[in-house]
């Protein structure tokens, strides 16, 4: 099995001259964020709490605690190919003949970020209990994090053949400054006024029949509208809209049937938004000439919009065009718009 070096306090004071993280977490200058693959450093205390208490997990079964560093990566979340570094200074309140740890994440499912070798997660080994101990891993991300980013510390796994045989308490104390990519300076400044061209994420789309919502279940028997939503996230490059931004939408296309007035909206569809989430609520005081994206389109004649959203609600995960038209707005209902070229439009 891969050997950690962990040893008393002593011997990990001149470490620590060695590798550069001064003890008592002195204050680093915020940097801009790095081009991935990055480097990461946690300290294992601002998992959310000095004392962590590892205890039976039926379903190793062993001994765990899981602390999250969610909070430090909002900003520049870890991906495949980036490099996490964890540190600890601790002392157990038993025995620990071997500490195992892994980055993980536990929402939506249980994924282990690393390449799942145990010789590769070895933390510490032969701690004995009341004597300071510090240790130091790192992992290269195998896999991409789901909503939370954690660190999974066991010992007593089945595969392990010495047992330390009940429950732990490490009580931590700071070694170094953690990466905290809020303090980051953005690698691209943010933009508060997008341009989307529509015609780059739909090339081609359909208004189509929309059934409202009654208890969770579609009434098909009523008509709506008829709706479409695009998603357009991607434009923003992981630099979602704030609130004073403003979101331009150009659309240049032809369609395959007369609409009286078309309609859109800005809006977050996602589960984080619980599945719909208006970003200019304020913004159809005045339906007809704020949401009115075009009028009197016919059939086979290239039309062009171009609109501005003020965003008065910030999203939460991303960012849809809904586009609809009302019941007797088109003779033939559902319409299906194909891009066309700016110049192909009469002037």
């Amino acid at each position: 099995m891969k050997k950690i070096l962990c040893v008393a306090t002593m011997l990990m004071t001149l470490a620590l001259v060695l590798t550069g993280c001064a003890s008592g977490g002195g204050k680093k200058d915020a940097g801009p964020v790095s081009v991935h693959p990055r480097t990461y450093t946690f300290d294992v205390i601002d998992g959310g709490s000095d004392v962590l208490n590892l205890t039976f997990n039926t379903y190793g079964p062993n001994y765990q605690v899981v602390p999250y560093f969610t909070s430090l990566v909002k900003k520049d979340k870890p991906q495949p190919g980036d490099t996490v570094t964890f540190k600890m200074k601790a002392v157990s309140d038993v025995d620990l003949p071997l500490l195992l740890v892994y980055p993980c994440s536990t929402s939506p499912s249980w994924t282990g970020l690393d390449d799942g070798n145990e010789d590769a997660r070895v933390f510490a080994q032969d701690v004995k209990a009341g004597e300071p101990f510090e240790c130091e891993i790192s992992f290269v991300l195998a896999a991409k994090m789901g909503s939370d980013f954690s660190l999974c510390m066991q010992y007593d796994n089945e595969s392990q053949a010495v047992k330390t045989g009940g429950p732990c308490k490490l009580t931590l104390e700071r070694i170094c400054e953690s990466t905290d990519t809020n303090k980051e300076v953005p690698a691209t400044p943010h933009n508060p006024n997008v341009v989307v061209a529509l015609d780059k994420y739909a090339a081609f789309l359909e208004i189509a029949t929309n059934h409202p919502w009654i208890n969770g279940a579609q009434d098909m028997s009523v008509i709506s509208n008829y709706q479409n939503v695009s998603e357009i996230t991607p434009a923003f490059k992981d630099d979602l809209p704030i609130v004073g931004d403003t979101v331009t939408i150009t659309w240049t296309a032809v369609s395959d049937s007369d609409v009286d007035v078309i309609y859109a909206r800005l809006v977050d569809n996602s589960s984080a938004a619980n599945w719909w989430k208006e970003l200019c609520p304020d913004f159809n005081d005045k339906l007809e000439e704020n949401y009115v994206i075009a009028r009197d389109v016919k059939a086979g004649e290239p039309f062009h919009v171009e609109i501005t959203f003020p965003i008065q609600e910030a999203p939460i995960a991303q960012v849809s065009l809904c586009m609809w038209y009302d019941v007797g707005s088109a003779p033939n209902a559902p319409s299906i718009f194909k891009k066309a070229a700016i110049d192909d439009v009469a002037q």
